[in-house]
């Protein structure tokens, strides 16, 4: 009696995973529905702002200087059309290339100018 519950156990788990196997994949990957929600963080809008959608187009490798990520915020500016991203192993300048948004104000390119500049 064991013999046939331990078959039909096996036949039953056969059946189910036969079942699971051959369904048809629905949908595929999530695309883009459009509104409000598409651009919300402050890292998706600056890379929008810059033209660069998530892309690196600089014709050279990038340029590095030194920061302190303890007393350095983690964005500035270092002049007046150049951003500073500071990490732990040294900041990275990102200049502001963008026509409508040349000037560097609070470690953002924006159209307005910071106080000093």
């Amino acid at each position: 009696m064991a013999f046939f519950k331990n078959k039909l156990a096996l036949l039953v788990l056969c059946a189910i995973i036969a079942e699971a196997a051959s369904q048809i994949s629905q949908g595929g990957p999530h695309q883009s529905q459009g509104g409000p929600h598409q651009n919300q963080g402050r890292v998706r809008r600056q890379a929008v702002q810059d033209g660069q959608d998530g892309q690196d187009d600089d014709a050279g490798p990038p340029s590095w200087t030194t920061c302190d990520i303890t007393t350095t915020p983690v964005i500035s500016c270092q002049d007046c059309s150049t951003r500073l991203i500071c990490k732990p192993v040294g900041g990275l300048l990102k200049p502001c290339r963008n026509p409508f948004r040349p000037h560097c104000n609070n470690g953002i390119c924006s159209a307005v100018p910071a106080a000093g500049c």
